[in-house]
């Protein structure tokens, strides 16, 4: 009687397998495109924070050393962050926004990130990121 207890559910593994399979495809797929989104972000924040401390050098120290005053060139500001992007490691990236208060440097970039599993699985292709970084001027 044990026989052919055993002898009925010995092909149920066979129909959970490929279930179990496309579930761990689905999860790998999701683990790829995050892991990519999250390095790419990283990235980009980096990209930020490096262009922003690059603007630092439109500061006009002739004014800041002669008269105590903190001017920041907003042209050369621009120009500074445009080419420290474009000569970084993603010069892909855009520049969403520069501003330039009296003490504070903000460059906010975007980045959009094709993603590689995703399509696949829907309609999602790409994402979108944008990373902002400051910078203030002590005086």
């Amino acid at each position: 009687m044990l026989n052919r207890v055993h002898c009925r559910d010995r092909g149920t593994v066979l129909l959970l397998f490929p279930a179990a399979v496309l579930v761990m495809v689905v999860l790998g797929a999701m683990v790829i495109d995050v892991g990519l989104i999250t390095l790419r972000g990283r990235e980009l924040q980096a990209v930020a924070a490096s262009a922003a401390n690059d603007s630092l050098a439109a500061l006009d120290e002739v004014v800041l050393r002669t008269y105590g005053i903190v001017s920041i060139n907003q042209a050369q500001a621009h120009a500074i962050v445009t080419t420290a992007v474009a000569n970084g490691p993603l010069p892909q990236a855009k520049i969403v926004s520069i501003a330039v208060n009296e003490l504070q440097i903000s460059v906010t970039l975007a980045l959009d990130v094709e993603l590689v599993m995703a399509p696949a699985l829907g309609d999602l292709n790409q994402v979108t990121l944008t990373r902002s970084a400051n910078v203030v001027v002590l005086r």
